[in-house]
């Protein structure tokens, strides 16, 4: 798919607020737009008005709102992408009532079950100016598998927002093979994604796994991390590991999620 849209799913509070500079630099970058959903239980108390003051604010893009009676929000969000195939959805990783916690909670979970489309999950420490600090697109793979099914996102989203693409996997430090041939690890890596130039390809040999993924990140420094979840049923867990849930927490820029069971175009 090709973004045109970014939805942005607000509760009324500055935690779900801290997705909108994200996702208003994205759709300038690519010329887009976004759109801002909102639900009654656990939302502002009148959303449709929260909405429209919060629209007037927005100065880089177009901006729209989505009127839904659905009271719950991951039916007003799904309500949001339907019949659309050009929307993505931007949203924070904390909010409040059934927001809370949302990158492994009702909110998100059910966004994920509902649909195979990506996400753009915004942490704690996501800048607002990633785009002009960051020039690339951290890939977080862990195997040949993980490539591949990032790969048509990874190819999108670097093309839109004119990004570099660089791979980055974690190690024992205590593997020796990898110590002594990094390119059996790394090769495969980069080869699965496809028709596009690699920057860079790295080894963290660590057993922080989701400290040296954002240190990474932070060094490059990266617009954009990719990663990919676990299948569609239970709570979504990253690929490399339950630790790496701490990613959205300590990465400096938006981490991209594809779905555990987007089609790969290669393996």
């Amino acid at each position: 798919m090709e973004p045109k849209t970014f939805v942005v799913p607000l509760d009324g509070s500055e935690y779900s607020e801290r997705a909108l500079p994200i996702a208003e630099a994205m759709a300038a970058r690519i010329g887009g737009g976004m759109l801002l959903v909102s639900a009654p239980f656990h939302g502002p108390l009148n959303p449709r008005e929260y909405l429209d003051e919060i629209a007037a604010k927005v100065r880089k893009c177009p901006v729209d709102t989505f009127g839904t009676d659905a009271l719950l929000a991951p039916i007003a969000i799904t309500d949001a992408l339907d019949g659309s195939e050009d929307r993505l959805v931007c949203m924070t990783t904390h909010g409040r009532g059934s927001w809370r916690w949302a990158a492994v909670g009702s909110a998100a979970e059910e966004v994920i079950r509902r649909t195979d489309r990506p996400l753009v999950l915004v942490g704690r420490q996501c800048r607002a100016d990633f785009l002009e600090r960051g020039r690339d697109l951290l890939v977080c793979a862990d195997t040949v598998a993980t490539a591949a099914a990032l790969a048509p996102v990874v190819r999108t989203f670097a093309e839109l927002l004119t990004l570099r693409v660089d791979v980055a996997t974690v190690v024992h430090p205590l593997d020796v093979p990898s110590a002594e041939y990094p390119e059996v690890v790394l090769d495969p890596l980069v080869e699965a994604l496809g028709p596009v130039d690699v920057a860079d390809a790295r080894l963290l040999r660590t057993t922080y796994v989701s400290g040296a993924l954002a240190d990474y990140a932070d060094d490059l420094p990266a617009a954009l991390m990719a990663m990919k979840t676990h299948a569609r049923t239970g709570v979504p867990r990253f690929v490399l590991g339950s630790e790496t849930m701490a990613v959205l927490h300590h990465a400096p820029c938006p981490v991209l999620v594809v779905h555990g069971d987007a089609p790969a175009e290669s393996a």
